[in-house]
């Protein structure tokens, strides 16, 4: 592996955490081929138009036959470097990443089994003396409801938005899906912090405040200093020896801030915090390929600013 000339493969490219990867590599590292992997074709999917080769497959689902189709495409294209997107596909790459012929950029599978297992974070968490939202019966999260405060409906595992959403009145109570669990919902704000593990306990932080969201969504953000998200980052980088790059989001209530999600990778919001200097996806692939200067690629332009987002088109021959 380490004669081949480095070959990136990203799969579920058509994310936005893939777009970021992909707009780096071409930007930054045009020397390095890419390979992108997605259940849509080549021309829906906006990162595959920078791609030397898209390949089409199936849904993720864990087991030999993922494994082994994986592995098929990392021999066939020389890649060298595996980038898995979607957080239960980095939990299989992270569990399996001795059977892969190629560096797999995941955080260790202890990390990642912490990320996905959303329904167990108030005892996971407070052991390390992090506060999350408290998981609520049927009873009493009807009782909230009754006060005008908001409950959350999650699915251990979801990742994105998905399988996240909130009861809007006590009927919701009665169609939960199989798996689903409520949480106590803060009044807010909300933020979200990008991290970057520096080596011996330290990391680099870029927190957002989302002021504006939609269809889950950040579309406007205040980075700004944020004590309170900087120590939970150092917290759970101390806790769990994480060493790449990850996010995760809290939500405030008062003095309280409490952890509502783990990411173990870096999200599509994520660009904003770059467009600020903090160019997370940018380090974390100067730090893969051997650039022994990766962390300068971690600055702040502005201590506070405000960042927009808008659409971008990509227009691709069918």
């Amino acid at each position: 592996m380490s004669n081949r000339p480095a070959t990136f493969l990203i799969t579920a490219a058509g994310t936005g955490t893939a777009w970021g990867y992909a707009l780096a590599l071409a930007q930054q590292f045009p020397h390095v081929r890419l390979i992108t992997a997605d259940t849509n074709e080549q021309p829906w999917c906006t990162a595959a138009q920078l791609a030397s080769t898209h390949v089409r497959w199936p849904l993720f689902q864990a087991g030999p036959a993922y494994l082994q189709q994986l592995q098929a495409l990392v021999e066939a294209e020389g890649v060298t470097h595996y980038l898995p997107i979607i957080d239960p596909e980095i939990h299989f790459a992270a569990e399996h990443r001795h059977q892969i012929n190629a560096t797999v950029l995941a955080p260790h599978a202890g990390f990642t089994a912490l990320a996905l297992a959303k329904d167990r974070y108030a005892d996971a968490l407070a052991a390390w003396e992090i506060d999350s939202p408290r998981t609520l019966t049927v009873d009493a999260a009807a009782a909230r409801l009754a006060r005008g405060q908001r409950v959350f409906a999650k699915q251990p595992g979801s990742f994105g938005g998905r399988g996240t959403w909130e009861v809007a009145e006590p009927s919701m109570l009665c169609t939960l899906p199989a798996g689903a669990f409520l949480q106590e919902g803060l009044a807010g704000p909300e933020f979200t912090a990008d991290c970057f593990p520096l080596g011996g306990g330290n990391v680099f932080v870029s927190v957002r405040e989302r002021m504006e969201t939609k269809s889950g969504v950040c579309t406007k953000a205040r980075i700004a200093p944020h004590a309170g998200m900087e120590a939970l980052a150092q917290a759970l980088v101390r806790a769990t020896g994480v060493e790449t790059p990850f996010c995760f989001q809290a939500m405030a209530d008062g003095d309280r801030l409490a952890v509502t999600d783990i990411n173990p990778r870096l999200g599509a919001g994520t660009a904003m915090s770059a467009a600020n200097g903090s160019d997370f996806h940018g380090a974390h692939l100067a730090q893969q390929l051997g650039d022994a200067q990766w962390q300068q690629r971690l600055q702040r332009h502005h201590a506070r600013c405000a960042v927009t987002r808008q659409y971008f088109e990509m227009l691709s021959p069918l």
